[in-house]
């Protein structure tokens, strides 16, 4: 019987806190804009997914570096590895966060390109690094990727980002010439 009181309360509760969240859902660009920010300026990793010639596509976690005005996403790794393999061949990429924190994800879809110019090298450079590529930001040894994003997939429970069907779509944001947009 207690387990059964249990179960009835459990339902109420979440019936509630769904009518809430659906109550306050804010799908506004504005809002969304500032919520992709604060969670690629709280984010120390995210997964980098590229086309492989495999039957599967290709993720491993990477340290990114984010400019938060325009959600351009800069990586570094070494040239001979096989994201940068699989970058020269499909430039589309996705780029792959998440916060338990807030109970969301986000997704950024972009066009991924090789940078070896020293000086764009240095100014994305972690001092952490050193332990992979020990010669610096200035040698051969290392290249930045910059991914130039397309389209954000984005879902926040904290943030009241949460369209209908509940928990189950994200919102879309489409950069059309510059501009970001909400894609209903």
């Amino acid at each position: 019987m207690l387990n059964n009181i249990r179960k009835y309360l459990g339902r109420i509760i979440m019936g509630l806190y769904k009518s809430h969240k659906q109550k306050s859902f804010d799908p506004s660009l504005d809002h969304c804009l500032k919520s992709v920010r604060a969670m690629l300026q709280k984010s120390k990793y995210c997964f980098l997914i590229t086309n492989s010639d495999r039957p599967w596509p290709s993720a491993r976690l990477v340290q990114p570096i984010p400019e938060l005005d325009s959600f351009v996403i800069w990586l570094g790794t070494h040239p001979a590895l096989r994201k940068v393999q699989e970058i020269e061949k499909n430039q589309n990429v996705a780029v792959a966060f998440g916060s338990n924190y807030e109970n969301a994800n986000l997704i950024i879809y972009g066009t991924a390109h090789i940078v070896r110019d020293v000086q764009i090298k240095r100014k994305h450079w972690i001092g952490s690094w050193l332990m992979f590529f020990t010669n610096g930001p200035t040698a051969e040894d290392f290249v930045s990727v910059r991914v130039d994003p397309k389209e954000i997939e984005l879902m926040n429970f904290k943030r009241n980002i949460v369209p209908e069907p509940f928990g189950l779509k994200p919102v879309k944001l489409v950069n059309i010439e510059g501009n970001w947009q909400v894609n209903p």
